[in-house]
């Protein structure tokens, strides 16, 4: 299992992101969404894989953590508004 992009690579997984956070229509997001939707992830991220994109999401000036929100999908998650 696994996603597209090695989350191990910082680098590849900041574009990765960067690029799809572009083109995401909402206003919030989590890393579990990223995970599936903008990485094209499989199966249930480890916590290695959810602190290498929480990492990326803290650095990014045009997010700002937002602390817990529950989704239908994910059910609660530490989350990201577009600033």
């Amino acid at each position: 299992m696994g996603s597209k992009i090695s989350t191990s690579n910082k680098k590849e997984l900041t574009s990765a992101m960067t690029k799809w956070l572009k083109e995401f229509p909402g206003n919030l997001i989590c890393a579990r969404q990223i995970w599936y939707e903008g990485l094209g992830g499989c199966g249930i991220p480890n916590p290695a894989d959810m602190a290498a994109m929480e990492e990326v999401l803290n650095g990014l000036a045009d997010w700002k953590n937002v602390g817990n929100v529950r989704y239908e999908k994910f059910g609660g998650q530490n989350s990201w508004k577009r600033v």
